[in-house]
């Protein structure tokens, strides 16, 4: 039978289950480094109990079975009576992963698989090296409560709706340890039993949650032996509901706070304040030509709100970068324990927002960049000692705000690379001569590991070297018009800058004219603008080139390019020169004419531009113009090689 993927229930169960899964995965890899850290333990084990107790609402008998052995172990693990350890480890990251696919077939409407017997076998095994009595049947000290009642509350196998809605309330309120009654009950099992141990919280829990497919041997024993209820579930559930009904509003709050907003819904409401931007610029264009002060004070509210606005809506879609970062000490974790290296992962700037699409976006390229850090550019720990260093190598994820952009860097204590190695690489590769290679600035060195096929590693292995698929991580950041540099450092290490505008919808840029089009530059690829003495300029190897604070920067006359227009005419004795961030590497263009920086909202092309190679888009100017956007890497990649 299939689930109904459009129940709610369903819905926000998954939603919130999956937000647990995230922190659980960090909280593993931190728990190993802690192992006797019992806020770690017993925020786990309160992870597994709150995804196993939806599960077992909706049925899902086979999440059900698995997180019950996990917060079985981890009970053990939080009472002392085992310690965590690597093995222990992989084992609980391989259940993380059994869950993960467990919530991929439920989300596609199907009930989940049953996990590998080997893994429930694994987990079971630390359930048997326990000295102790299983979590569903630790042995407490006889209560009053008890002492007139059967001793488990295991075996109980009704409880009414008001007791299960009142339980609910407590769960949503308050941890185990807060759960206070409001008053003393008058019936005679419990009255002095004020508090409910933790103990007695897990019993209730079980008893709601568990399905038939999962309870312990001790668990059926007692079930068989006591018949009647336990009177703890009583104990717990009625004073809850007083405590309810006196404090109505602390529930409301909560749900009042927030409001779940499907995604498509902020995009059509981001396009529309992208129209309005548009609006915005043409009014403002009209303004400037019509000089009345009031005209002008209106338009100057108006844009004062558009602003204010289009920053509230992003805000909207905005996401802290956690949500990519929080994957990484996961995949260091893994990564250095199969190459026996020791390496410390540091993530900071981990609040850093920045919109959704490119939190999602920008996953796979730093995983892979990561990766990379830790395979080819740690060294080690036998070779770290020998060069004096710690042996535990250091990686650095950093994330932080500069104006309209974000920077991350992946940064790296290891051994750095040695340009005169990647200008030999280069030359055996066939991707230049000698002559050419030995030109080459250490920063365009090391910018060939961005090339296809460019690859360091000596050894092929299923773990990415520095350079294996690094063309495809350039090609992810230009898609986002980001820009990727490189600095390295022999011995001491190298560190890779990432730099992507805050959101995709709307992008600040530099307008140009070639012939009589208009352009737009996106700005996070502009690295400064300047008048070119014509005299200045060199040919090497048949590349015009002008000379930019002591570095050759190949220089091109973009009109003749895209301006269908352009006709030789008289040269100039003064050029337009916009140098502009390609990859890795700063080129100089000439353009015919300087606009100005404008805020624009990306359009695709229509249908007889759609495929243009070197144009990512279009837009609307202040005047009503049509602007076409500028895709450099993509344009160098077409027209570089022509020659002019």
């Amino acid at each position: 039978m299939a689930l109904d993927t459009d129940d709610e229930i369903l819905q926000d169960f998954l939603v919130e289950a999956e937000e647990i899964m995230e922190v659980l995965s960090e909280q593993l890899v931190e728990l190993e480094l802690s192992p006797e850290d019992s806020d770690l333990l017993n925020s786990i084990f309160r992870g597994f109990h709150t995804i196993k107790g939806g599960a077992g609402f909706l049925s899902l008998d086979a999440m059900v079975a698995l997180c019950h052995k996990g917060e079985d172990v981890f009970d053990i693990l939080r009472q002392g009576n085992l310690v965590v350890d690597a093995e222990m480890m992989d084992i609980f990251l391989k259940v993380l992963d059994i869950l993960t696919e467990m919530f991929a077939q439920t989300k596609s409407g199907q009930y989940p698989s049953p996990a590998e017997p080997e893994i429930l076998n694994q987990l079971a095994t630390y359930l048997v090296q326990d000295t102790q009595p299983s979590p569903n049947t630790e042995v407490k000290p006889t209560t009053k409560a008890e002492a007139t009642s059967t001793p488990s509350a295991s075996g109980s196998d009704d409880i009414t709706d008001e007791e299960f809605e009142a339980l609910l309330d407590e769960l949503h309120n308050g941890s185990p340890a807060e759960i206070k009654t409001t008053e003393p009950i008058t019936s005679p099992p419990v009255t002095n039993n004020d508090d409910i141990t933790d103990e007695e919280f897990e019993a209730l829990l079980d008893e709601l949650q568990a399905t038939p497919s999962v309870p312990s041997t001790e668990e059926t024993a007692q079930s068989q032996e006591n018949k009647t209820p336990a009177p703890a579930p009583v104990t717990a559930a009625a004073p809850a509901k007083e405590e309810q009904t006196a404090k109505p509003a602390a529930p409301t709050k909560q749900v009042e706070a927030t409001v779940r907003v499907d995604t498509s819904r902020l995009d059509e409401i981001m396009n529309m304040v992208g129209e309005l931007v548009l609006v915005r610029n043409r009014i403002s264009t009209l303004e400037a030509a019509l000089e009345d002060e009031d005209m002008s004070k209106a338009v100057s509210s108006l844009a004062v709100v558009t602003a204010d606005l289009q920053t509230a809506v992003m805000k909207t879609r905005m996401q802290p970068i956690k949500k990519v970062f929080g994957r990484f000490p996961r995949v260091v974790r893994d990564l250095a324990r199969s190459l026996e290296k020791d390496i410390n992962l540091e993530l900071q700037g981990e609040d850093t927002d920045l919109d959704k699409n490119l939190v999602e976006a920008l996953a796979d390229p730093l995983v892979h960049l990561v990766r990379n850090a830790v395979d080819h550019g740690i060294e080690m720990p036998d070779i770290r000692e020998a060069a004096g260093k710690p042996r535990q190598g250091n990686v650095i994820l950093a994330a932080a705000q500069e104006g309209e952009h974000i920077l991350l860097t992946i940064s790296d204590d290891g051994a750095g690379m040695d340009p005169d190695v990647l200008r030999q690489k280069a030359v055996e590769k066939g991707m230049m001569d000698e002559d050419l290679a030995s030109r080459l600035s250490d920063s365009e060195c090391y910018a060939l590991i961005l090339a296809p096929g460019f690859s360091m590693k000596q050894e092929i292995s299923d773990i990415s070297g520095r350079g294996v698929g690094m063309d495809v991580v350039k090609t992810s950041i230009s898609k986002l018009n980001g820009v990727i540099e490189i600095e390295s450092s022999i011995g001491k290490g190298s560190i890779i800058s990432i730099k992507v505008p805050l959101t995709l919808a709307i992008m600040p840029t530099l307008m140009v004219v070639l012939g009589e089009q208009i352009f737009a530059f996106p700005l996070v690829s502009v690295n400064e603008i300047f008048h070119l003495d014509l005299s200045k300029i060199n040919v090497v190897d048949g590349q015009q080139t002008i000379m930019v604070r002591n570095k050759t920067l190949p220089l091109f006359y973009l009109r003749k390019w895209l301006a269908n227009t352009f006709v030789e005419t008289e040269t100039p004795d003064i050029e337009h020169v916009v140098i502009v961030n390609v990859g890795t590497q700063r080129v100089g263009f000439i353009v015919d004419q300087l606009i100005g920086q404008e805020e624009v909202v990306i359009k695709p092309l229509g249908s007889l531009l759609q495929g243009t190679k070197g144009l990512s888009g279009a837009t609307i100017t202040g005047d009503g113009r049509i602007a076409l956007i500028i895709d450099f890497p993509e344009l160098m990649n077409t027209y570089a090689n022509r020659g002019y």
